[in-house]
C-alpha cells in the first residue's frame, strides 16, 4: 500500500511522525490542471519515493513545477525531492535566509503561484515570512505553523516561547476570516476536511 494517501480529489499527503512533537509531520501533493506541487514535503524512504514517482508519472500532463514551503522550518526533504524532480524550492522573501540553503525563488503576499495557489502571509509568526497557501475555487487552505492540530477537529498555536508576542501571533491569523475555505490540510497535526474555517474563526475568537 502506498504511503501516499489521496485525502481530496487532486490532493496525496504522506507523513513521518515527530515522537518529540506527539504529532504528523505532513507533505502535500497537489495535482491541480496541467501542474503539480509538492508543500513541506517531510522525508520519503525508498518505497516512498517510487510511490511518489508512479503518481507522478500516472499524471504526465501536470507537470511538477516547484516544492513550496510554508516557512524556512519545514525546509525537511525539499531540497533533496527538488534535486530529484529538478524543480525549483519556493519560499517568502523573508524566510529566504533561514533556510540551510538557497532558494531557487521566492514569493510575497497576495502572489498568485502554481496550481491557482495563492500565498497568504501572517505576521508576528515563529518566522518572519510564515505563509499559507490557498486554493480558493477548492476552498483549500494548506497551512504550516500557523496553525498546528494535535487533537482532531481542533486547531492550537504553536508553544508560546516559538513566539515573541503570542497575543500579536494569534491576531495575525485574523485574515484568515477572510478567506472562505472548508479544508484545512496542516503542516503538522491532523486535517480538518470539512467545517475548517467555522472551527478556525472559534478558535481565534477565543
Amino acid at each position: 500500500m502506498s504511503v501516499l494517501t489521496e485525502v481530496l480529489p487532486g490532493v496525496w499527503k504522506w507523513s513521518v511522525f515527530s515522537e518529540e512533537k506527539g504529532l504528523n509531520f505532513n507533505g502535500h501533493l497537489l495535482i491541480h490542471g496541467d501542474e503539480s506541487v509538492l508543500i513541506d514535503p517531510p522525508e520519503l524512504d525508498e518505497d516512498g519515493l517510487q510511490d511518489l514517482h508512479v503518481l507522478i508519472e500516472r499524471h504526465p500532463d501536470a507537470v511538477p513545477q516547484a516544492v513550496l514551503l510554508t516557512n524556512a522550518h519545514h525546509d525537511r526533504y525539499s531540497f533533496e525531492l527538488a534535486k530529484q524532480l529538478s524543480i525549483p524550492v519556493c519560499i517568502h522573501s523573508k524566510d529566504a535566509e533561514l533556510l540551510p540553503f538557497a532558494p531557487a525563488k521566492t514569493f510575497v503576499n497576495g502572489e498568485s503561484l502554481f496550481c491557482g495557489l495563492k500565498v497568504v502571509s501572517f505576521e508576528n509568526q515563529k518566522t518572519p515570512g510564515e505563509s499559507a497557501f490557498f486554493l480558493e475555487e477548492s476552498g483549500i487552505l494548506f497551512i504550516g505553523d500557523a496553525l498546528i492540530s494535535k487533537t482532531q477537529g481542533r486547531v492550537q498555536l504553536l508553544p508560546e516561547d516559538k513566539y515573541k508576542n503570542v497575543e500579536l501571533a494569534k491576531k495575525g491569523l485574523g485574515i484568515l476570516k477572510d478567506l472562505k475555505f472548508e479544508t484545512l490540510l496542516l503542516g503538522d497535526g491532523e486535517p480538518i476536511l470539512a467545517g475548517a474555517k467555522d472551527l478556525v474563526v472559534s478558535f481565534l475568537n477565543e
